[in-house]
């Protein structure tokens, strides 16, 4: 930047110099160069891994609004705000399993066939503040031929690690889902909710909760949140307070 000196004001461009005003003062600047163009960035190779990446990841985040309807009122009532782009991070690892497409050209329905599909999505977290196994001291799964989990009595006091803020009532419910990934279709069923008080007894956990009746890839999940009761009057913990956890799947697409 330079600055002009004369007996007038010089405003506007000669080649490749910009004459302008600022603070009272006549300056000078060279233009600046223009960058990569549309058509560069289309046709150089050297940009294929970055435009490959692009494709996938943009495949990812359309898939992932289906995804974040799985569970949506659990996902409403605890998560936080890297939760969205978990969620593309997680389908863009399932979608790199695809070992059967070129890179770019990938697709998630084929990854989601991964026979260790279970490593990736059982305990991710809505919530990663709170994840499941901070909250709850017991380890909790779903049985598929049961329809529900594996835990039919808890100590709210002893087995629950209670948020800071003051808190008297715990929430559980669970939900479970199928995804059709290729079709972006989905059924979910909610259970009931159970509401516990904090005590240092036993509690029964009686969900009900209907069938899946489409197979793809089942989804269980588990919400719990806290609230504190003062008469009649329940007023629920912010959500950053809440988990909600995929507890168990069931992959109808593996292949044989």
């Amino acid at each position: 930047m330079a600055k002009v000196t004369a007996p007038f004001e010089i405003e506007g461009t000669i080649d490749d110099l910009n004459f302008y005003k600022a603070s009272e003062q006549n300056l000078v600047r060279l233009k600046g160069k223009p960058g990569i163009t549309k058509e560069q960035f289309a046709n150089n190779p050297i940009f294929n891994t970055i435009r490959e990446h692009g494709t996938e990841f943009g495949s990812c985040v359309r898939k992932a609004r289906i995804f974040r309807l799985l569970a949506k009122q659990f996902y409403d009532k605890a998560k936080e705000v890297s939760f969205a782009g978990r969620v593309n991070q997680l389908l863009l690892e399932i979608l790199e399993e695809d070992t059967t497409n070129k890179k770019g050209e990938r697709k998630l329905e084929i990854g989601l066939q991964n026979s260790e599909l279970h490593e990736i999505l059982v305990n991710f977290e809505a919530n990663k503040l709170r994840p499941l196994n901070k909250v709850a001291k017991k380890k909790i799964t779903f049985d598929w031929k049961q329809n529900k989990i594996d835990l039919t009595t808890i100590n709210t006091e002893k087995d629950i690690n209670w948020p800071e803020p003051e808190a008297n009532q715990i929430h559980f419910q669970i939900a479970i889902a199928n995804w059709n990934c290729k079709e972006d279709k989905f059924e979910n069923h909610y259970s009931n909710e159970i509401i516990l008080e904090k005590n240092d007894s036993e509690a029964q956990l009686e969900f009900q909760i209907d069938k899946l009746q489409t197979q793809d890839l089942w989804m269980a999940y588990l919400f719990i949140g806290f609230s504190n009761k003062e008469r009649r009057k329940i007023k629920p913990l912010h959500k950053k307070w809440n988990t909600t956890t995929i507890i168990g799947i069931q992959n109808f697409n593996t292949k044989k």
